[in-house]
């Protein structure tokens, strides 16, 4: 066998098994829940298979009626992450965040789909502008490209149908670029009406 082949074939055969190992070893920043009585705490980043996540926390213990969410920075599929958002929605789940919780980006949409939507003096509601990054290439979307969003009337659609002002998308994209965040003020919070109680934060 000549050395190119067989250099060849060992190259295959690090690749699959770099492959299997990515495909099996656990994520530790994907979604998770940790179960105390009614409440699931949930933790970590959203992507395509975080539906299942819920609909196994559910089936596991059906008596939950409200998530809290702790530490959850976003999604790494912004389609997935709404569908998730409906599902919460659709099951009544009441979306609650404590005092030192962290949301952004695509977690907030998932907090906007509580029932009831409650929060405590010092979470922070962090939001930005989007981008993907594909196979091939990366789509930025920055606050000065609104009317070309291809996403806008379906996030919109979704705010409404959820009961927020469909307003608060754009104002999402104009809060900061992709690359950055920002933390949402009470006044800010207010502005949107996205909670259903607000806590006396003076």
């Amino acid at each position: 066998m000549k050395t190119q082949q067989i250099i060849t074939i060992v190259l295959i055969a690090i690749g699959a098994a770099v492959a299997i190992y990515g495909a099996t070893r656990p994520d530790v920043g994907l979604l998770k829940f940790r179960v105390k009585d009614n409440i699931a705490y949930g933790y970590g980043g959203t992507d395509d298979r975080s539906v299942a996540a819920v609909k196994k926390l559910m089936q596991d213990h059906p008596y939950v009626d409200t998530l809290v969410f702790k530490k959850m920075p976003g999604t790494s599929d912004a389609d997935m992450n709404l569908r998730l958002a409906r599902d919460i929605r659709r099951r009544g789940l009441n979306t609650h965040i404590e005092s030192n919780s962290m949301i952004a980006s695509g977690a907030v949409d998932l907090f906007l789909a509580g029932k009831q939507r409650t929060m405590e003096c010092g979470a922070l509601i962090g939001v930005h502008s989007w981008s993907v990054s594909g196979a091939r290439s990366t789509i930025r979307i920055s606050p000065q490209d609104m009317g070309t969003d291809r996403r806008q009337k379906y996030h919109e659609d979704f705010l409404t149908d959820m009961g927020i002002d469909p307003a608060f998308y754009a104002f999402t994209r104009a809060a900061a670029e992709p690359e950055n965040i920002h933390y949402m003020s009470m006044d800010e919070i207010r502005r949107f009406d996205l909670l259903t109680e607000y806590p006396d934060c003076e």
